[in-house]
């Protein structure tokens, strides 16, 4: 949630947690007295259920500094874990314990060694611990799940391509270098007018002063196997495995599997609805306005084994990644055992304009919908379907519904407004 109406639309339509984040960063970073203005609109909305608050430190300005050239720079060993548990204070003190006793510090670990995570979560865990009224604080490790060659195949998309560069996912390059292309071709997606030359884009603070040329290549995934989580280059098991016995070994509460921003704009999610002779395949049919289907990263197979072995470990489960109604409403049935479900582009609609106008159809500019919220609630919150236009009618929805004749299905609409599906 990134303001006070968006946690109350959430709270309405049965969400237990209240995630504070900035849709408008790469990274979900928000300021502290933005999450006490959502934990103020918590404390004040009417509900039935407890609600928690989360909010996260996102790992990238704890592990690097940027050199004059614009390229990253690691920063030390020391540096990493002291900035990390002054971030997780920090958070954990603006969420404080009005609204719950125990708020949830999420702590990404992307581009760390499993050694490295440990660290970093020991520190945050140990520092929460000691805290003065904040000793109950929960600490979710978040790892971001990976398909290197899904991803090689949609970063040269134009859609995918302008998105990551409004998002400023992208560094310097030579012309030749693999994936360049020229910025001033997108400019406009950084609010920049024409095809404008390389001063004005330095002068826009849209490249480094170093930087020679105006081509650029967007921002790359950190990659499991240069870090030691796995040799594939997809999250499996072994990544899982790696990660979530970091994460208890080091104290943590709970670990969530995610995607990046980047990952997110490609319309590549968590889960995999294809191949499966148990989830009902209806990504093929989840297309955006240039035709791409969504497609996702993990089977379900591999969902269970990752809640399972959370379990095994006394740690929670927690999913996120670009997560669907219609993902969301079978994994609650065919994974009871899943402890979380988080979203955000899931429960998100074009703002609603009184005066008729029409908001922008970006991840920035979506706000929560409480309607759509209860698409992504378990069955026991009386969660239903969400159909979005291009699912209704095909012979996949008409099995899914087949399966499960509890579950009630609506079709949504760019606003957020529901119709009982006939």
């Amino acid at each position: 949630m990134f303001g006070p109406q968006e946690a109350r639309e959430a709270v309405l339509g049965g969400a237990r947690i209240i995630d504070s984040e900035d849709p408008r960063s790469a990274l979900g970073t928000i300021k502290p007295r933005r999450i006490m203005d959502i934990a103020d609109a918590v404390l004040a909305a009417r509900r039935a259920l407890p609600v928690q608050l989360s909010t996260n430190i996102g790992e990238d300005q704890l592990l690097f500094r940027r050199a004059d050239n614009g390229l990253a720079l690691a920063k030390s060993a020391y540096e990493q874990v002291g900035k990390a548990a002054q971030a997780a204070l920090g958070v954990a003190l603006a969420m404080g314990t009005r609204v719950h006793p125990c708020g949830i510090v999420k702590v990404g670990l992307d581009g760390m060694t499993a050694d490295q995570a440990g660290e970093v979560l020991r520190e945050i865990v140990a520092t929460v611990r000691r805290a003065d009224g904040l000793s109950a604080t929960r600490v979710m490790a978040v790892l971001f799940a990976q398909d290197l060659d899904l991803w090689d195949t949609r970063k040269t998309l134009p859609q995918v391509r302008r998105a990551l560069v409004g998002l400023r996912e992208y560094q310097p390059c030579a012309p030749d270098a693999p994936g360049a292309f020229d910025l001033a071709d997108h400019a406009d997606a950084l609010g920049l007018p024409g095809l404008p030359e390389e001063a004005a884009l330095k002068a826009a603070g849209a490249l480094p002063d170093a930087a020679r040329g105006t081509h650029v290549a967007v921002t790359e995934p950190f990659p499991h196997d240069r870090y030691g989580l796995t040799r594939a280059r997809r999250t499996d098991r072994a990544a899982i495995r790696a990660m979530v016995e970091a994460s208890a070994a080091a104290g943590a509460d709970a670990i969530m599997l995610d995607t990046s921003i980047l990952l997110k704009v490609a319309r590549i999610g968590l889960v995999s609805t294809a191949g499966s002779t148990e989830l009902v395949d209806l990504d093929r049919h989840d297309t955006d306005a240039h035709g791409l289907a969504r497609a996702g990263i993990l089977t379900l197979d591999e969902v269970r084994y990752f809640v399972d072995l959370c379990h095994a470990h006394g740690l929670e489960a927690n999913l996120a990644g670009s997560l669907q109604s219609h993902q969301a409403q079978q994994l609650w049935r065919l994974v009871p055992g899943l402890d979380q479900l988080s979203a955000r582009g899931g429960v998100s609609a074009l703002a609603r304009d009184p005066e008729g106008g029409t908001g922008r159809a970006t991840r920035h500019d979506r706000t929560v919908q409480r309607s759509l919220v209860r698409g992504l609630v378990p069955p026991e919150q009386h969660g239903h379907l969400l159909v979005p236009p291009p699912m209704a009618g095909t012979e996949d929805l008409a099995t899914l519904l087949k399966r499960h004749p509890d579950l009630p299905a609506y079709l949504t609409t760019p606003h957020g407004d529901l119709t009982p599906l006939a």
